[in-house]
């Protein structure tokens, strides 16, 4: 499964086998770090925590960001604790190893590092300070240091791929003790001579500490004092942090899950993960993920995990976004198809329903705080975004769609086009602008006329994916005509039988809903967005129904809501939402966790969804 910890300065993946894949520093998503750390065991040969005959498990300790991995075999219990504290940089691992035999057990235990420093490596050096008892690699730009609260017993600073490589050494269960080594694969390993007595247990620390580096050595190994002598402390200040950054979650989700066991811990999860994703200056990725590519600041995947931070509670993040996102705005009022998170572009394609989702997004946000201030702070880039937002509403102005693979105008980008300028007209009202932006309220009109007349298929009895090129394909994103964003009525007869065209379009073996039946990403499989999308589309369904007295048809939508949102909570991994479930294995694929995929959840559990429509 793996998992993620981090703080906003620093994002680090934990692989599937306990692993240190790679570190995301000194922002949320860049510079990428490859680490490829290792563990491996000799006692007479090398057992690398790879190999076959391990057992392995992991998960989060409940209402903590620390992430643990057991490791087990016939011998011993070896038990990693991973996590990143708020107020350091460095990752703290905790090993915990029993013996599992009726006898005394001695062997090597050894840390081995192949980090390739920067988003473009370079040369770099490593050594180890012999009086500092660690570990330094570092370039012109960063400093890694790795030591431990154990003496460190034997140490190798080599090359990758050569007779003096750490690696080699640790096949053969020795360490050669070179104190330096430069290169572009340059790799390390320190080990422990570990004796545990019969049924007895062993404990220390790794740390891991990170900085930009000026050339000045002792500054990173005092700091590691000071984190190893401070680490009780540091732990319980993160503690505190994150309970107290979730809060009581029952306050924000409605009273049907108050009891439910199993939904709790995972919202609690699902929002860790969020503010996870949140970096420092305001950016916000899409997921922690390299293969697919998605750590990066969409527009869109921004406004549902802040839409879905607001709801519970968590004011200031979503407010820093909305900063960051006004200050990389393009002069014409848009913004580009994503950023990394220093701000500066990546790709520069253009998707108009990225501007309408980031003012539906802080439209909410003003409607559950109430402050004016906010508005008055981004009128300038809520007007500049209002005016773009007109031009292309009445221009039907074509673009990329939403899943970046097609060009035309789509039913899913005016749905957002008709949101982000309701919204902006919300908003205008705040600082008495309504008169100056009077023309927003004419093309918002213009929408609600035009696009049901342009967009629905007579002979189909269904609303159309695009026009201008016409695409009748079926695809979940058109349900974003009515939810979230309210162009057409949730209770309109051709918007219900374009949703359960939608269902009926996709039988997974494992269940769930696709995007498109043809879709051939990863294969092609159900995907937690769109499942949870229909659901929540069907769940209105039903409150409106009821609020009209037709209360037969009111529950069939209401089961039909339920039975998908339980499709994708079976599937949450302890509240880390895949992108994809793989339509006969049933687990998870692409990126893990998404970003959008936590947020529909969160959105589901709210109380009332009537502050996120338009």
């Amino acid at each position: 499964m793996g998992g993620i910890i981090g703080n906003n300065n620093l994002l680090v993946k934990i692989g599937d086998y306990g692993e240190i894949s790679y570190v995301f520093y000194p922002h949320v998503g860049y510079e990428t770090h490859f680490f490829d750390s290792a563990l491996a065991v000799y006692d007479k040969k090398v057992k690398w925590h790879w190999d076959d005959d391990w057992d392995i498990s992991q998960k989060y300790i409940e209402e903590t960001n620390i992430f643990k991995t057991i490791l087990e075999d016939d011998k011993i219990i070896l038990t990693i604790k991973d996590f990143v504290p708020v107020s350091h940089n460095v990752i703290i691992r905790r090993l915990h190893i029993k013996n599992k035999l009726d006898k005394k057990l001695n062997f090597k235990l050894f840390f081995y590092e192949n980090l390739r420093i920067g988003e473009y490596p370079t040369e770099n050096a490593v050594r180890f300070l012999e009086d500092e008892g660690c570990i330094v690699k570092y370039n012109e730009k960063y400093v890694f240091c790795i030591g431990s609260n154990k003496k460190i017993d034997s140490f190798q600073c080599g090359n990758r791929y050569s007779k003096n490589s750490a690696y080699v050494d640790i096949e053969n269960g020795l360490l050669m003790e070179h104190k330096e080594s430069h290169g572009l694969m340059t790799d390390s390993a320190i080990s422990w001579n570990i004796e545990i007595d019969k049924g007895k247990s062993l404990a220390f620390n790794i740390y891991i500490l990170l900085q930009k580096f000026d050339g000045d050595l002792s500054i990173i190994t005092e700091q590691l004092k000071i984190i190893m002598n401070n680490t009780v402390h540091i732990k319980d200040l993160s503690m505190n942090y994150w309970k107290n950054s979730i809060g009581n979650i029952k306050e924000h989700i409605h009273p049907q899950f108050h009891s439910d066991k199993e939904i709790c811990p995972i919202a609690k999860r699902a929002l860790m993960v969020l503010l996870m994703l949140c970096d420092k200056d305001g950016g916000i990725i899409a997921a922690p993920s390299l293969h697919p590519d998605y750590r990066y600041v969409w527009g869109r995947d921004g406004a549902y995990i802040a839409v879905a931070l607001d709801l519970f509670g968590i004011r200031g993040i979503p407010d820093r976004f909305f900063e960051f996102m006004s200050k990389i705005q393009n002069d014409d009022g848009s913004w580009l198809q994503n950023y990394y998170t220093n701000g500066k572009p990546r790709l520069t394609a253009m998707q108009i329903d990225q501007i309408g989702s980031i003012l539906w997004a802080m439209d909410v946000h003003y409607r559950l705080t109430g402050n004016r201030k906010f508005v008055e702070r981004y009128w300038n880039t809520i007007e500049k975004a209002g005016n773009y937002l007109t031009s292309a509403a009445l221009n039907f102005t074509p673009c990329f769609d939403l899943w970046e693979e097609k060009f035309g105008v789509f039913a899913y980008t005016m749905g957002a086009i008709y949101a982000g300028l309701k919204a902006a007209y919300s908003m205008s009202k705040a600082v008495d602008m309504r008169d100056k932006v009077k023309h927003w309220e004419k093309a918002i009109e213009f929408l609600k006329k035009e696009v049901p007349r342009r967009f629905y298929l007579e002979d189909e009895e269904r609303f159309a994916k695009s026009i201008n090129p016409l695409d009748k394909e079926i695809d979940a994103s058109i349900l974003g005509l009515s939810y979230p964003f309210n162009l057409i009525d949730v209770d309109d007869e051709r918007m219900i039988k374009t949703a359960e065209a939608i269902e009926n379009a996709f039988n997974y073996k494992v269940g769930g809903i696709g995007r498109y039946p043809n879709d051939v990403y990863f294969g092609g499989n159900p995907w937690i967005i769109t499942t949870l999308w229909i659901s929540l589309y069907y769940r209105r369904l039903s409150k409106v129904l009821k609020e009209k007295n037709k209360n037969d048809m009111a529950e069939k939508y209401l089961k039909k809501s339920k039975k998908l949102f339980d499709w994708a909570v079976k599937y949450s991994f302890n509240g880390l939402f895949p992108e994809q479930i793989h339509k006969d294995l049933g687990i998870p694929m692409s990126a893990m966790p998404l970003g959008w995929s936590n947020a529909m959840f969160l959105i589901y559990l709210y109380k009332d969804d009537n502050v996120i429509i338009p």
